[in-house]
């Protein structure tokens, strides 16, 4: 299994953004119904399909592109909270949703070869001659 991991993980990140992408689109439908997403200069469809499309292409090096697959994390953590929280409120939950965020985050958690990087749990250096300006004693 393995021996697979590299691949997996990299078609993960393409189907996540491929279903971003495409649900993003569809959401331009009713977007231009019931424009909410845009009273802040900002478009919620061109940032999910912008979103997505940086999935993609982080898929093709995940393990050079890990924010990118934090982000994803973060998606599906969001996504799981939001179908609970939309059931709670208004009684209305897509299990599809709910389901495909939690394959795809324990995927990525399981799949991702260096997880202290994941987590960010390595040692932050400084570049030598890069000094924050404040000597150790004065902190």
């Amino acid at each position: 299994m393995v021996k697979w991991n590299p691949l997996a993980l990299k078609l993960l990140m393409w189907v996540m953004g491929i279903l971003i992408v495409a649900g993003s689109g569809l959401g331009f439908i009713g977007g231009s119904f019931f424009p909410f997403d845009s009273y802040f200069g900002v478009t919620a469809s061109v940032a999910g399909v912008a979103f997505g499309a940086g999935l993609m292409i982080a898929g093709f090096d995940p393990v050079a592109n890990v924010s990118w697959v934090r982000a994803l994390i973060l998606y599906a953590i969001l996504q799981v909270v939001y179908q609970v929280f939309d059931q709670i409120a208004i009684g209305r939950f897509d299990i599809v949703a709910f389901i495909i965020s939690i394959l795809a985050g324990v995927l990525l958690i399981v799949l991702y070869p260096n997880k202290p990087e994941l987590w960010m749990a390595g040692t932050m250096k400084m570049p030598s001659g890069m000094g924050g300006g404040m000597s150790r004693s004065k902190m």
